[in-house]
């Protein structure tokens, strides 16, 4: 029997593991040999935020969670808004693993993305290499560089960037901070895309060998809404 690598997942704000599982159905489809691990942020909400009204539907009766907040912080000290989910991603990593790779989505990335500047920094050790980051509809530091440091983290990445999503800017500003990224560009907003026939051959070269040195980019036309 083969055993699958693993890829631990970060949902986006106010939602949770279930959806991102759903979202995600296309890549656990076609992407066989690896197991998307959906994980729930630590920090639950109450239903007084503002979301789309399908995924409100979705969510309905559901609890919800975020990766970071403010109540969290400490003696101004940006670092503690997100200490408790990334001490507990930290935690997971290594006491579960070796994980192939972990992917963010939209305020998910956050915690990928600190996790990425700590592996640089050299101030995190999971005791094995993290073959890929995986990075959907992400952002660098909404916050600036809160360490004052800047990094470019070696280990691969690949890179989901919708050209009509909000976060565009800070999507490709996260892009140069990674010295081996793979970059799809797309046309369907704030999402997790839907890819094409050819998209998925390409990803799959992409999790086979992640430590090429990929120079492409990749667009994924509009597809039909489900």
């Amino acid at each position: 029997m083969q055993v699958k690598q693993k890829v631990l997942c970060f949902h986006g704000f106010g939602t949770n593991s279930d959806i991102l599982s759903y979202q995600l159905r296309q890549f656990k489809k076609e992407f066989t040999d690896i197991e998307f691990i959906t994980l729930n942020g630590p920090i639950p909400l109450n239903r007084n935020i503002i979301m789309d009204e399908n995924l409100a539907k979705m969510l309905e009766n559901q609890n919800i969670y975020s990766w970071m907040s403010f109540l969290h912080m400490k003696n101004n000290d940006m670092n503690s808004i997100y200490s408790p989910a990334f001490e507990e991603v930290v935690k997971i990593l290594k006491e579960q693993g070796p994980f192939f790779g972990v992917m963010g989505f939209s305020q998910g990335s956050s915690i990928a993305v600190r996790l990425a500047s700590k592996i640089a920094a050299r101030e995190v050790d999971l005791g094995y290499d993290l073959k890929c980051f995986i990075f959907v509809s992400a952002q660098i530091n909404p916050f600036g560089n809160i360490d004052n440091k800047s990094y470019l983290c070696r280990v691969p990445s690949l890179h989901l960037i919708g050209i009509n999503d909000f976060l565009v800017d800070r999507s490709l500003g996260l892009v140069v901070q990674f010295l081996n990224p793979y970059v799809i560009y797309h046309n369907q907003g704030h999402k997790v895309p839907t890819l094409t026939f050819e998209q998925v051959k390409d990803l799959k070269k992409f999790f086979k060998n992640p430590t090429q040195n990929w120079k492409k980019t990749v667009y994924v036309p509009q597809l039909a809404k489900f």
